[in-house]
């Protein structure tokens, strides 16, 4: 089950839940508060890719490919 952070807008508080995917979204009392008006907020996620074979094949960033254009060669893009 993920973890899901709210927002209460009648006290300002901030605090995470394990919910159901199914369940993100159902109303939510504040656990500082109690009140009832809880939004659900955006969380941001950090993803690594990783090449099995050790070939950049374009994911740009530190593997030696240009961030802009994901190529190999910053000829291409200019940069």
């Amino acid at each position: 089950m993920p973890i899901y952070e709210y927002h209460c807008c009648d006290c300002q508080a901030e605090f995470s839940r394990l919910r159901s995917m199914s369940a993100a979204d159902a109303p939510l009392e504040c656990q500082v508060c109690q009140g009832g008006h809880v939004q659900r907020k955006l969380s941001r996620i950090a993803a690594v890719h990783k090449s099995g074979n050790g070939d950049a094949g374009g994911s740009g960033g530190s593997s030696g490919g240009c961030a802009s254009c994901g190529s190999h060669n910053c000829a291409t893009c200019g940069h």
